[in-house]
């Protein structure tokens, strides 16, 4: 049985500790109060799991060279995982200096999907990251069978997929990535009203497989289900929606950059008119023009397009172009975003 299965048994055994992990001198040598601070900030953030990322985060406040300094001269590290080394070190400390005196005893709970009683340490790591410590309101049979990689009906009929991805769009009001709900962050904004419709809508997904061999290609079937414009509506400007900033969108396209916008902290201005002729752009960050480009194949539109393109060329405008294909995953989206976040 995996640990995916079951409900009443804790996912993981204790951690075992003993004391002369924490008395290791060469770890003394750099350990300091800011990393003390980072243990019991872990311990208050995640709990009884609180062990799994430490190592990491004791990585991340602490210079490079005074990691690869120890790892090659404290002897431990010729023998045994220097990873673990770190993790049980931290562990034992915290434990000593009773730290650990803030992890809280897990609840008994009630699965808000299935109905059936689970206790909260049943949840694998991997699971709770995606729904914090503090929101453990779903069993891990059944965010197994909904969220993790690789899940969902081989064999779900085209027009159910259809209808599917037109639901998912509508709920999560956004164009759905092809792996969405299977990301760390994807449930983390929701309630718990909005985390059990997501749930039950999951229940009947589609594989990503299944609805690449119906439909050619994740973004081809988004275009079917009317999610996304395929540049031969020539009256259709897409399903206008508000932003979360407030922001009127004249397409889920749109709005989804809009909100990875607003997601983080970038500010940015709507609908911006350009130098010359009587156009607008969709969005402005500082000087430059963000663009969807959402009807491409149009001729009319492309013919705007073309031109708009022309105008940031001669005021040297700089000019990201984004299009429908690009907002299927949140890798292409990032790829055309993150010199912006950067900046930001």
């Amino acid at each position: 049985m995996s640990i995916y299965d079951q409900r009443d048994k804790p996912a993981y055994g204790l951690l075992k500790t003993e004391p002369h992990y924490s008395k290791n001198q060469n770890i003394l040598k750099w350990w300091n109060s800011d990393l003390d601070k980072v243990l019991v900030s872990q311990i208050l953030r995640w709990q009884w799991v609180w062990y799994w990322g430490i190592t990491d985060e004791i990585v991340k406040h602490t210079t490079p060279e005074i990691i690869e300094n120890w790892k090659k001269t404290d002897p431990l590290c010729s023998k045994y995982a220097w990873y673990n080394i770190l993790m049980n070190f931290a562990a034992t400390r915290a434990e000593q200096l009773d730290f650990t005196k803030a992890i809280r005893n897990p609840q008994k709970k009630t699965c808000l999907l299935c109905k059936n009683h689970f206790t909260e340490d049943s949840l694998p790591m991997p699971l709770i990251e995606r729904l914090c410590i503090d929101k453990l309101d779903f069993c891990a049979p059944c965010l197994r069978d909904t969220i993790l990689q690789g899940t969902g009906n081989d064999a779900l009929p085209e027009k159910d997929i259809l209808k599917y991805l037109q639901d998912l769009a509508l709920l999560i009001g956004r164009v759905p990535t092809q792996n969405f709900g299977e990301g760390i962050t994807d449930l983390r904004e929701m309630n718990n009203n909005e985390r059990l419709a997501f749930l039950e809508l999951l229940r009947n997904k589609p594989t990503v497989g299944r609805v690449k061999s119906a439909f050619s290609s994740w973004l081809n079937a988004l275009i079917q289900a009317g999610v996304l414009e395929d540049g031969t509506r020539k009256t259709s400007r897409g399903i206008h929606s508000i932003a979360k900033d407030g922001h009127v969108c004249l397409s889920l396209g749109e709005k989804t950059i809009d909100d990875y916008l607003s997601s983080h902290g970038i500010n940015h201005d709507k609908e911006p008119r350009y130098p010359e002729g009587n156009y607008r752009g969709d969005f402005k960050i500082g000087t430059t023009f963000i663009e969807y480009f959402g009807l491409t194949g149009n001729p009319d539109y492309d013919a705007k397009t073309k031109e708009k393109i022309r105008l940031c060329k001669k005021h040297n405008i700089v000019l990201v172009a984004i299009y429908p294909q690009d907002l299927v995953s949140q890798q292409k989206i990032e790829s055309k975003l993150s010199a912006l976040i950067t900046k930001a």
